[in-house]
């Protein structure tokens, strides 16, 4: 499995279970979050395969959307950048924030918690 953009495969149909499996990955590879942060230092615009994979899931959601099958609220590209975003979230959350849930936070239980916040599909 590759670790950049490619990793993951994306699926327009289940949108909510594309940001789990992300967040999967994640748990499963967390150095991926620390090399980000150096990345950004160093090449701070996208690079490789990420504008062509970026494009191709934004054309994805578009498709889906002007068939009725995913909601037209947000443009593509920024509803994908919020499915990202959110898979992400966790790992990008100061530790220790709370004194009572250091020890807690990257528990099965916890993780469970944050999994199902990042994936969970929109009311409505």
């Amino acid at each position: 499995m590759t670790p950049g953009a490619e990793s993951v495969p994306f699926d327009v149909e289940d949108v909510p279970g594309y940001a789990g499996a992300i967040f999967d990955h994640l748990v499963a590879q967390p150095d991926l979050m620390r090399l980000r942060p150096w990345k950004l230092l160093e090449r701070p615009s996208a690079t490789g395969l990420e504008p062509d994979a970026f494009r191709h899931k934004a054309a994805k959601v578009a498709d889906a959307q002007q068939r009725g099958e995913v909601a037209e609220e947000m443009e593509p590209a920024d509803l994908l950048t919020m499915v990202l975003a959110a898979a992400q979230a966790w790992f990008w959350a100061a530790e220790g924030v709370d004194p009572k849930e250091v020890s807690q936070s990257w528990s099965p239980q916890r993780l469970d918690l944050h999994r199902s916040a990042a994936s969970r599909p929109p009311d409505g």
